[in-house]
């Protein structure tokens, strides 16, 4: 018999998926209607009015479940709760039309090019959009109730489930489609991160050492492992930038389910891990910075004061060779593991001596971080042959800020505000709960640090992310999220100590839950796009004549590779490496007006330095408006003018293959700034 509290707990999850099934339904309805007016569908005559009766349909039986669940709902559910398959084949046909469903989202997908461009389409566009995201909700309720029968589980776990084991395989799939054989860079700055990688190696490779990068040092430093096999190319570097994205994310969310879900719960630990390696990869927190969340999770504990203060430093020396806004990072993590595992009331009652005594060593912790995190950035500046240009690793102090990016613009739709609010908000909505229901047994000293330190990672990272070069997603919200998710989990595991110093309490509200989980989906499903077909013999003909002009002009002096410098690193050309000026650091050169640098870049090109130059087509128009128009607007008034003074283009790529040209010295200075 179904008990009291079973129902109870199942109650508000049917209610909350009856609510949004009619907030689909009713969104469809109204988006075909307003869609028909603008391309002219005449309803009644055609298959999208039906289609409308459906939505409609679909929506007034919502309201009426939704009615009868709220007023009755022992009745209903324990009917519900019934329904089971009796037989092993029975649930073996349950799973495998789960893993039907599974292809079956982005097969209907591709086959349909739904949300591409299509010159003549059947049907219209917009209506196939609405249909098929509609359909994705029944679909993803199809696949709940499969996992439910095939495993014999609750509807909540099989709604869980379903959705967990759906995200994380579009999220690699949706990562892995760019591990490709194509020859030249996928995206203007995907080449630069294989040549930094390069540069740790650069004795080997190129004969001489060479400066290491100024930006992200930690991320080159783990893709430049595959360098050890000289013989590896570039689709063995981009599977292996695919592998650290996957794996160390996992990582951090296996070690953290493990930290904060009892053992008792392995479904649920796994499920959560699950749910958790999702959205970090949907915030777009970085591999390199999951180095300095696997430490603490790993080492920090209350009991063992002087393996946390390692664990804080060595974090935070990786911190300081990262990023500037990485550096208190560890030790933040570290302090609320702290807050969260150790009650106040473990060192006796609250005086001025005892207060000092509980918050010595989050403070010695902060203290000793953020000194390691300046040690490690002041040692690596000279040993990483930047001596001279110390101003680069200030560059985003001296950096325009773009404050209208933290709202809907043309670069980002959502806008980081809202956008991080849509991510994040399921997590701030489980630490609300838990003080509004728990707050008593919690004391306000640890809740004040907790909330401190979201804070002030939410403010740092909004910050961020308007400086110029961001904002155009969320991943400079990666500290605050990281953060976030990690205090919110604990409170979801019940791992919370209270001040009676017993196990704390688990928020689990399914309303919140199943907001958490349809949310990463409703990211990804846009996401989904077959995997890469590009064509072979034409860009590999692209790729080789690049080669051989390269080559041919090498023989006249130096050839500076501003993009495609990895044909460099893995040996493709013939010629020697100029380590200055690659697009990465131009263009954050550029941003941040560095003159110093600049003025000798514009020398080099005044006095022909090189034989020839590898660039993006360049151009001198100037954006009013537009995705990136101020990124767009400094590189074309800062950096191409100069180019198209001094040089001009010898070799055009096909356009269909890539922008590239080949740049070589002009006779004659022209139209110069």
């Amino acid at each position: 018999m179904l008990m009291k509290s079973e129902l109870k707990a199942s109650r508000p999850f049917w209610l909350t998926i009856i609510l949004f099934t009619f907030a689909i339904s009713v969104y469809a309805a109204i988006g075909t209607y307003s869609r028909s007016i603008i391309a002219g569908i005449v309803l009644p005559r055609s298959i999208w009015g039906g289609m409308l009766g459906v939505y409609s349909a679909a929506g007034l039986i919502c309201i009426w479940l939704f009615l009868r669940v709220a007023r009755d709902g022992d009745t209903s559910l324990h009917r519900f709760k019934r329904l089971q398959l009796e037989t092993s084949l029975w649930r073996i046909t349950a799973f495998l039309v789960f893993i039907l469903i599974l292809f079956l989202i982005p097969y209907v997908k591709f086959h349909y090019q739904i949300g591409q461009f299509v010159k003549k389409p059947v049907y219209d566009p917009g209506m196939l959009l609405i249909l098929y995201y509609w359909m994705c909700w029944w679909a993803l309720l199809l696949a709940m109730a499969a996992l439910k029968m095939a495993f014999q589980t609750s509807w909540q776990v099989g709604f869980a489930a379903a959705l967990v084991m759906l995200g994380v395989t579009y999220e690699v799939l949706v990562r892995f489609n760019v591990v490709t054989t194509y020859p030249l860079s996928m995206g203007w700055s995907e080449g630069s991160r294989y040549y930094y990688a390069s540069l740790y190696f650069s004795k080997w490779i190129y004969g001489e050492s060479f400066p290491l990068s100024t930006l992200h040092p930690t991320r080159y430093l783990l893709q430049s492992i595959p360098f050890l096999i000289p013989s590896l190319g570039l689709p063995f570097h981009r599977f292996w930038q695919f592998f650290l994205w996957i794996a160390l994310t996992a990582a951090t969310a296996i070690i953290l389910s493990r930290r904060a879900i009892s053992r008792r719960e392995k479904a649920f630990r796994w499920l959560l891990a699950g749910w958790y390696f999702v959205y970090l990869l949907r915030v777009g927190v970085y591999f390199h910075l999951e180095v300095m969340v696997i430490l603490p999770l790993l080492l920090v504990s209350g009991k063992r004061p002087w393996r946390s203060l390692i664990a804080v430093v060595v974090a935070s020396l990786w911190a300081g060779i990262s990023r500037v806004n990485w550096f208190p990072v560890p030790a933040m993590i570290a302090i609320a593991i702290y807050l969260l595992e150790v009650p106040v009331s473990t060192v006796g009652p609250l005086t001025r001596k005892q207060l000092v005594r509980y918050l010595a060593r989050p403070a010695l912790w902060l203290f000793a971080g953020l000194v390691s995190a300046l040690i490690a950035q002041t040692v690596y500046i000279p040993l990483s042959g930047n001596a001279n240009n110390v101003e680069a690793f200030g560059s985003s102090f001296s950096s325009a800020l773009l404050w209208h990016r933290l709202w809907p613009n043309q670069s980002y739709g959502l806008g980081v505000v809202p956008g991080i609010l849509i991510v994040s908000g399921p997590l701030l909505a489980i630490l609300f709960i838990a003080v509004r229901r728990y707050g008593r047994d919690v004391h306000p000293l640890r809740w004040l640090g907790l909330f401190a330190m979201i804070l002030a990672l939410f403010a740092g990272s909004l910050v961020v992310s308007t400086k110029i070069g961001g904002g155009g997603d969320l991943h400079n919200m990666d500290a605050y999220a990281t953060l976030l998710g990690i205090i919110a989990v604990f409170f979801v595991g019940g791992s919370i100590r209270t001040e009676n110093n017993q196990p704390g309490f688990a928020v689990r509200p399914w309303a919140v839950f199943t907001y958490a989980l349809v949310m990463p989906f409703l990211f990804l499903i846009p996401l989904l796009s077959p995997y890469p077909n590009f064509n072979r013999s034409a860009s590999q003909a692209a790729h080789d004549q690049l080669v051989e002009t390269v080559n041919n002009l090498g023989k006249n002096g130096p050839v500076l590779f501003i993009n495609e410098r990895q044909l460099v690193a893995f040996g493709d050309v013939n010629v020697p490496l100029v380590p200055e000026d690659e697009v990465v650091t131009l263009m954050e050169m550029a941003m941040s007006n560095n003159g110093p640098y600049l003025n000798k870049f514009y020398s080099d090109l005044a006095h022909h330095r090189f034989a020839a130059i590898v660039a993006t087509k360049q151009n001198r128009g100037i954006k009013e408006e537009g995705p990136l128009a101020e990124e767009n607007n400094v590189w074309n008034s800062r950096i191409s003018p100069y180019i198209l003074c001094y040089y001009a283009p010898a070799l055009q790529i096909d356009a269909e293959i890539s922008n590239l040209e080949v740049y070589v010295p002009e006779t004659e200075a022209t139209d110069c700034p």
